[in-house]
Formats: structure tokens, sequence, C-alpha cells
């Protein structure tokens, strides 16, 4: 998914604030589903764990891309790495951890979301 950064996305230096990141993986996992005509009204993933890492920052008015791929599928969880990048320069990577809940509960993923998400390997 490709991401124009703008104003709102930047400190007074025009760097890209860093909980943004964590802002566009959020939106670009989410895309996936959308695309695919989902829309999580009582379901969906959360994230369980979130490491990033930083290492070099987004400007305003670059244009970024974020990339997900899927390391592992389990029952109720899935681990997957999203890379953003500005050209072929690695800007950030996070590690996370998304569970799937129904009811607010832990539940196993629907087998029509697995399918999605294989798609991404």
């Amino acid at each position: 998914m490709k991401i124009r950064i703008y104003y709102e996305d930047t400190d007074a230096g025009g760097v890209v604030y860093h909980t943004k990141y964590i802002a566009f993986c959020e939106r670009a996992r989410s895309e996936v589903f959308f695309q695919n005509g989902i829309t999580f009204e009582k379901d969906g993933f959360v994230v369980r764990d979130l490491q990033a890492t930083f290492f070099s920052p987004a400007k305003l008015g670059d244009l970024i891309e974020v990339k997900t791929e899927i390391d592992s599928i389990k029952r109720s969880f899935v681990n997957i790495t999203q890379k953003i990048y500005k050209d072929e320069n690695l800007l950030f990577e996070a590690k996370i951890k998304l569970v799937f809940l129904k009811d607010w509960k832990i539940a196993t993923i629907p087998s029509s979301y697995i399918d999605i998400l294989e798609s991404l390997k």
C-alpha cells in the first residue's frame, strides 16, 4: 500500500511522527480485508504484541510503501512482518502478533480470513 506523507503526519521539523508508522501499518492491514469485502463489524484482529524498529525517517511529501508479509498462521493468531520503504530504502519494520477476537473473546480465525492471509505469503 502506498501512502503520501502529509503535514498532519509530521512533527514541526517535517519528519514523520513515530506513532504514525504504526498507524500506516494498521491501514495497510485493514485495506487487505476491505478490498475483500470484510469490514469487521463484530469481530476482528487486535494487536497482541508489537516490536518496532526505526531505520530512517520519512519526511513531508514522501511517497512510502507498506509491505505486509505473513510469517505464520495459527488457530487464533497470526504473526506478520510489516516493512515501510521509501523507494528501495527500508525506513521501518514491525513484527506483530495479531489475535482474532469474536465477541471480545479469543476465537478461531475463520477459514475465509485465513485464505486472505495466505494470499499475502
